[in-house]
């Protein structure tokens, strides 16, 4: 950032903390303003992109202090600074102008500019409004810092899961997930207040639903999106009703249950967890990326293990001078994977160049970045940690070991698309008709993706999701991640071979193609720029063992 720039960020930084005990400010109308020639206009970006930087920045602190409480936060006045930009309505009406003249610009870099800007402006009115984020932080903090029980003793979201992929009772591990719905009973209710407030804006903006604005913010194709997804839970059904009847006769149960699942993937496949010590996680993350040509040492990034709601969070406070993430303390391979997944997101955020803030990708509004796309590129990294010669030359698991995992791995990455699958179209419902009954919408998605049957006397899981809280919508973009991350994994096989888990010039070509030019292209764009095609679901079908691995074509 320039000088000139960090003094007028630190000042409007300032500004935003002494009002930090005010309420959530009403729309703001300010005194008309006209924008007469192109030169204006940038100067009026450059400014306004000033104040979006330091209402990123404050964000982007308070929400790391909510989870690694390092210091104390306010989710309240952090929104209430973006308010103060995206409920500016002279400020929307000078976008929403320029956007329509962008073509007579001539300046594709501007135009590009104004088109982010005219989706922030709408992502931005909804996650600004002050009743709908009031609301949404208040659940996050329930969702966050919940006391579950056991048994009438303390436990954490972690020891849940740890415990019900170890546990060999089924009864036991019923109840183990059961422990969940504790909290989507105290959250139903202001969940569903949420999305009916969510809708109501989004129809302000001429869009049927939330979820269909979120998709437009997002860049995605709704049409699109739903005819890929079917074809995936058409395409990985009959393997996953096999999986199924495997699982019940190795794990010795007459039917399988949605509480079954994390036991009888622990028990189908697996690598010792010896192999992947958590005190060495983050050495061992230095030591691949080094190889590969990320000058790790220099690198402005924050690594912590801490319990959260999440496997992993990553948070780019400042791009791309600082990033930080955190990493829930799992175990295992898993534990790698997500670790790797994180860091692939802190790399993005600090190798990103481009002039204009705007541009640069930051999270908060939806409209600045496409999601699903942050998480492919983040994926391609976690990707690594499931490669046979990554395993080899990185742990010290035994030859034969790797080959079964090689040969069973698709197994629980079935799993986890088929429950994603699962998930979306429970939010994706939702916001469909939020009055129905979505606990039976909730069974009926589990007997449709996972086929499992949930007794209606279960106490329903949905509210207790943080995503469909603090990451609305947000699902499909871990589906789109998997299809992007097989994607560019392939490509990087086609143009470096075997050598592209130790080859020095690999992380140049990444950055080069996927993250030094930020926003300025469409993500769909990078993708077809760094594969050759558009995305498809082949690569991914293939990582799940259902269509012959292939290398993509080189690059035309």
């Amino acid at each position: 950032m320039e000088p000139r720039r960090l003094l007028l960020g630190l000042a409007l930084l300032g500004a935003l903390l002494i009002g930090s005990c005010m309420k959530q400010p009403a729309p703001t109308v300010q005194p008309p303003r006209t924008i007469n020639s192109k030169d204006e206009l940038v100067l009026y970006l450059d400014t306004l992109e000033v104040r979006y930087e330091a209402a990123c920045k404050v964000m982007g602190v308070a929400n790391w202090n909510s989870y690694s409480k390092e210091a104390p936060y306010d989710l309240d006045a952090a929104k209430a600074g973006f308010a103060k930009i995206f409920l500016d309505t002279t400020a929307r009406s000078i976008i929403t102008e320029w956007r329509r003249r962008s073509s007579s610009l001539a300046d594709k870099q501007l135009s590009r500019r104004l088109e982010l800007w005219y989706r922030c402006f709408i992502g931005g009115a909804v996650y600004a409004d002050p009743e709908i984020a009031t609301l949404e932080n208040s659940l996050q903090q329930s969702i966050t810092n919940f006391p579950f029980t056991f048994k009438n003793a303390p436990i954490t979201r972690a020891e849940v899961s740890t415990q019900i992929r170890a546990e060999k009772k089924q009864p036991e591990r019923h109840a183990l997930w059961s422990v969940t719905g504790q909290l989507s009973a105290k959250t139903a209710a202001d969940l569903h207040r949420l999305v009916k407030l969510r809708n109501a804006r989004a129809v302000q903006f001429g869009f049927p639903n939330y979820y269909s604005l979120s998709l437009y913010l997002h860049s995605i194709n709704e049409e699109w999106l739903l005819k890929t997804l079917g074809a995936l839970a058409d395409q990985t059904d009959e393997p996953f009703r096999e999986f199924i009847a495997a699982s019940a006769k190795k794990i010795h149960v007459k039917k399988v249950g949605a509480w079954d699942f994390d036991y009888a993937l622990r028990e189908a496949v697996s690598l010792p967890n010896k192999y992947f010590p958590e005190d060495s996680v983050f050495s061992v993350i230095h030591r691949f990326q080094k190889e590969i040509g990320f000058a790790v040492d220099s690198l402005p990034i924050k690594e912590v293990v801490k319990d959260i709601p999440y496997g992993g969070l990553s948070l780019a406070i400042t791009i791309p001078t600082d990033s930080r993430f955190l990493v829930n303390p799992t175990k295992g391979k898993g534990f790698y994977a997500v670790a790797f997944h994180e860091y692939g997101h802190s790399l993005r955020a600090v190798h990103t160049h481009v002039d204009f803030p705007i541009l640069r990708g930051y999270e908060w509004i939806p409209g600045a970045q496409c999601a699903g796309y942050e998480e492919g590129v983040a994926d391609m990294h976690g990707e690594f940690t499931d490669d046979s010669l990554w395993l080899t030359t990185f742990t010290k698991a035994k030859p034969k070991e790797i080959e079964r995992y090689i040969e069973g791995r698709g197994i629980p990455a079935l799993f986890r698309l088929r429950r994603l699958l699962k998930d979306f179209f429970i939010e994706y419902e939702m916001y469909k008709d939020p009055e129905q009954d979505l606990a039976k919408v909730e069974r009926e998605m589990f007997k449709k993706y996972l086929l499992v049957d949930v007794d209606s006397t279960e106490h329903h899981q949905y509210a207790a999701s943080i995503w469909y809280t603090s990451y609305p919508c947000y699902y499909q973009n871990y589906i789109l991640a998997g299809m992007i991350a097989t994607q560019l994994q392939e490509a990087l096989t086609s143009k470096f071979g075997e050598d592209k888990i130790r080859h020095p010039e690999m992380a140049a070509w990444i950055s080069s193609h996927l993250y030094e030019t930020g926003e300025l292209t469409e993500w769909t764009e990078r993708i077809r720029n760094a594969t050759g095609k558009s995305l498809e679901t082949g690569p991914y079908l293939r990582k799940l063992g259902i269509e012959q691995s292939r290398n993509l074509t080189k690059e035309e």
